[in-house]
């Protein structure tokens, strides 16, 4: 069974009637307005919290650099011992 658009289930009737009307786009002045309205409510971390966090960022950095040396290191020697081995 098919339906078209002139028969439709009662449940998509209301949903269609309650659809939301376009909104109308934003001038370039008014978009401003809203983005500095916007940009009022951000809450900034403090300096205390910011330096705890990059440090934090730092070391988590150097620890997945050691490890992704170390896991390359045994890939390399690991494939260079098995090619030494046909030779």
């Amino acid at each position: 069974m098919t339906r078209n658009a002139k028969n439709k289930t009662p449940a998509a009737q209301a949903k269609a009637d309650t659809a939301a009307p376009k909104k109308r786009r934003a001038g370039p002045f008014q978009y401003l307005a809203q983005v500095r309205q916007e940009a009022r409510k951000v809450t900034w971390t403090g300096r205390q919290e910011l330096i705890v966090s990059t440090i934090l960022v730092l070391i988590l950095s150097t620890i997945a650099m050691l490890f992704f040396w170390g896991v390359d290191f045994a890939i390399r020697e690991t494939v260079q011992f098995l090619l030494s081995l046909g030779s």
